[in-house]
């Protein structure tokens, strides 16, 4: 399952998922769903929910502290719901 990591700008999102390629680590910058932004239009990291814990405690350490994580949950329709879980 897929999660999202929210920051604070969309250059840290950029510049984590630059140190996480570093490391060997292929995530994917999007666009910030309209259904958990609340500042407007922004960037987000997308990676696995395995990441969830190396994309928080590795973001805090090069200074780009994770806002929100939520996780993607698709329904029965396709739709996609995000369960916000940090």
């Amino acid at each position: 399952m897929d999660c999202i990591a929210l920051y604070d700008s969309g250059n840290f999102a950029y510049r984590m998922c630059r140190v996480f390629e570093q490391q060997g680590i292929v995530f994917q910058v999007i666009a910030t769903p309209c259904k958990v932004t609340k500042t407007g239009c922004g960037y987000c990291l997308l990676f696995p929910e395995l990441y969830a814990g190396k994309v928080v405690s590795q973001s805090d350490m090069y200074g780009c502290p994770v806002r929100e994580i939520y996780k993607i949950v698709i329904t029965a329709e396709g739709r996609k719901n995000y369960v916000k879980i940090k």
